[in-house]
């Protein structure tokens, strides 16, 4: 109180300075809601001042921002009021030691004020911080599952998509199976009707169709949009049939463009119909064909494989530039028709040709010129004779590998055969000697010969026969035949793997008729056909088969009963 009274006395002796009044006044402002009358009874502390400004904090952290702010500017201006206050009051010494005293107090509350509204500020910037990174963490989440639905949705799409089209493959099969007659069969993109007795063409509406098989039926007519509605048709089987020349327009298969295979066997056709360029495989077997028009394989450029086995052709039925268009054609098969010789102007790019059963007497004269391409000849089942294949026959034939002269009527092994001849059957005539050096002229060597069922016996088969195959060969059938003895030069096969003398007349095995005693080297040899002969299984010397490892491979039973 004492030190009030006199703050009042030095205010009243400066009351002709209304700034410096002003501005205490001011100071006195900026106080906390304090009654003037008791403020005349307590002095004016710190405690009264932290009070009152807690009182404030409880109203929020906006509001001690904006106090603390006013207090730093009333406490400016307070310092300045001071300052010349001060001046004055010099000479009242004690007074102003007291009104430094409170102005401290309040510099230290305004400082605490302050500072507590720095720490708010700090709190509330760390709680924003928390908060977006809350919100960083939940807009991730959300962006993550998000995607993941995105997925699910994309994958319960497709499977959709998949299923849909199951669906429709399986309503597509199961309208055109409904639409189909008994018995007939749908996979895939294929129809099967095999023999169930029909009489004309299904319906068949699914365009997705590409293979067609209709064989063993009955039927006898095609109308000209019978294949209208299967774009695709690639592979048709029209054989056992009862279809003839006028059992389909001109244009039928012409329309089919992307059709590679055709079979018509088994029908009674009797010229070869009009087809399109797509065609690789065509099969006209066991028809009535009797001739072959320049203009029957018009367009086939792409043909490789031709099938007319079991018609009625002959030399002069084909048409000298008949095979022209056939520049892809590989395989030709003119099996039992009635050729008497080798049909003239054959496809040159061919590379096997069968002419098997048929009635050739003779391999004429360079006929096969331009077949310089073939490997495979097979003239099985004719009259053909030894004399009757001319040697110049096969001059350009350099790359022939098997020929079939089986089921003829030649008494030897015939001369001049074609050089690189690798493997040759003559089974089945009526061979009783292989000529010496007749096989010693090929080149690289023969490795299959056939000579079963002919009348062979030891002296038709002498050293100088096999001259030219002792190193090559590796198969030598010889049963069936005559001999009454095994043929002394057997062992000098040096890569010969099987040896078959079975159904012969042998009765004895010695000791150097198949193997040698003395060997340099590991024998091949590893299979041989004795059954079927008149031999004592008990008397066969040991050393017979010294050059064969596996003696189950050695065949021996049964045997006939011993000739008496």
């Amino acid at each position: 109180m004492q030190a009030l009274l006199v703050f009042c006395v030095c205010l009243g002796a400066l009351s002709v300075e209304g700034v410096v009044l002003n501005e205490l006044n001011s100071l006195f402002t900026f106080m906390p809601e304090t009654d003037v009358s008791s403020s005349q009874h307590q002095p004016l502390d710190s405690s009264s001042a932290s009070s009152e400004k807690r009182t404030n904090e409880a109203q929020g952290t906006s509001q001690v921002s904006d106090t603390a702010t006013n207090a730093q500017s009333v406490m400016g201006r307070a310092e300045a009021v001071w300052v010349e206050l001060n001046a004055v009051l010099e000479r009242w010494g004690g007074a102003a030691g007291k009104l430094n005293a409170i102005l401290s107090q309040l510099k230290e509350e305004k400082n605490r004020l302050l500072d507590q509204g720095e720490e708010q500020k700090a709190k509330k910037k760390e709680e924003d911080e928390d908060e977006e990174e809350e919100d960083d963490d939940e807009e991730e989440e959300e962006e993550e599952e998000e995607e993941e639905e995105e997925e699910e949705e994309e994958e319960e799409g497709k499977e959709e998509e998949t299923a849909e089209e199951e669906e429709n493959d399986a309503s597509n099969s199961t309208s055109t199976q409904d639409s189909l007659p008994e018995g007939c069969q749908v996979g895939e993109s294929r129809v099967s009707c095999k023999q169930i007795g029909l009489s004309h063409l299904p319906d068949i509406t699914n365009q997705e169709v590409t293979i067609l098989e209709l064989p063993g039926n009955n039927l006898t007519r095609i109308p000209p949009s019978g294949f209208s509605g299967l774009p695709d048709l690639e592979e048709l089987d029209l054989s056992l049939n009862k279809l003839d020349d006028s059992s389909f327009g001109l244009s039928l298969f012409m329309n089919l463009t992307k059709l590679k295979i055709l079979k018509l066997d088994s029908n009674e056709l009797t010229s070869v119909p009009q087809l399109p360029s797509s065609l690789e495989d065509l099969k006209i077997n066991n028809n009535k064909i009797n001739q072959l028009a320049s203009q029957s394989f018009k367009g086939l450029t792409n043909l490789k494989v031709l099938e007319l086995t079991g018609n009625i052709l002959y030399e002069s039925s084909i048409a000298p530039w008949a095979f022209k268009p056939l520049t892809a054609l590989k395989y030709l098969r003119m099996d039992k028709n009635r050729f008497s010789g080798i049909p003239a102007g054959l496809p040159p790019f061919i590379e096997d040709l069968g002419l098997q059963d048929n009635q050739i007497v003779e391999v004429q004269d360079r006929l096969l010129d331009k077949c310089v391409h073939l490997k495979v000849l097979d003239l099985s089942h004719n009259l053909l004779k030894e004399n009757s294949m001319y040697p110049e026959a096969w001059i350009n034939l350099r790359k022939l590998e098997t020929l079939d002269l089986s089921h003829n009527q030649m008494a030897v092994v015939p001369s001049d055969l074609p050089r690189a001849l690798r493997q040759l059957s003559l089974q089945h005539n009526h061979i009783h000697s292989i000529p010496p050096y007749s096989l010693s002229h090929l080149r690289p060597g023969l490795q299959s010969l056939h000579l079963s069922h002919n009348l062979l016996e030891e002296h038709g088969v002498l050293g100088k026969s096999f001259r030219g195959v002792y190193q090559t060969l590796e198969e030598l059938h010889l049963d069936n035949n005559r001999f009454q003895r095994v043929p002394h030069n057997m062992r000098h096969f040096k890569n010969l793997k099987l040896l078959r003398l079975d159904h012969n007349r042998i009765s004895s095995v010695p000791v150097k008729s198949i193997c040698k005693v003395k060997r340099t080297e590991d024998s091949l040899l590893s299979t041989v056909h004795l059954e079927y002969n008149y031999i004592n299984v008990m008397k066969i010397p040991r050393a017979a088969f010294s050059c064969i490892q596996d003696s189950s491979k050695i065949i021996l039973e049964p045997q006939n009963q011993t000739q008496g």
